[in-house]
């Protein structure tokens, strides 16, 4: 039987834990394609709070879900001239972190280019989104034959806090939750 120390050591997985350091080099799925509209959506993967988001450029962004400037959640954010705009205060991230826009500062301020909002890279296959939490660079992103093949009708489904109900359809993303 594992101690409470043992069992920490290798059940923890938020930033800074054995565990989480190494879950960190993998690419983990988080979304649905079909479930990212226009808005931002919230996630949590390793114990990290994220918003994940599309430009209006297709770009995929991910970012920490507090806003640099307040810490305001950017899940409430705009999506808006390539990038995520914090609906408090106004700044404008682009998918990789950099602050595009800061309002409330004199046209000459260089403190936007000092800063740089906490991101991570995140791809899309076969209507799956996937993101990598670890260190740079990132590992291979992995073309698993069942989501990169075109030959084929495929059928997803999930089980997500936002349903309760069990569905299925082909050729769709789903978002279900009953068992299979």
């Amino acid at each position: 039987m594992l101690s409470k120390e043992e069992n920490d050591f290798y059940t923890r997985v938020g930033p800074g834990t054995p565990a989480g350091e190494m879950l960190r080099r993998y690419w983990h799925p988080i979304a649905f394609a079909a479930e990212l509209k226009k808005r931002p959506l919230r996630r949590r993967i390793l114990g990290e709070d994220m918003v994940l988001f599309r430009d209006d450029k297709s770009r995929l962004g991910l970012l920490q879900l507090r806003c640099s400037h307040r810490g305001t959640s950017l899940e409430f954010g705009h999506v808006e001239d390539g990038g995520l705009r914090c609906c408090y205060h106004g700044w404008l991230y682009d998918v990789g972190g950099k602050i595009l826009e800061m309002p409330g500062e004199p046209g000459d301020s260089t403190f936007w280019q000092r800063l740089r909002h906490p991101a991570y890279k995140a791809q899309e296959l076969g209507g799956v989104i996937f993101a990598y939490l670890g260190p740079e660079p990132a590992t291979l992103f992995p073309r698993w034959d069942v989501l990169a093949r075109e030959d084929g009708v495929r059928a997803r489904r999930a089980r997500t806090p936002s349903s309760r109900t069990s569905t299925s359809q082909r050729g769709k993303s789903v978002a279900g939750s009953g068992p299979r």
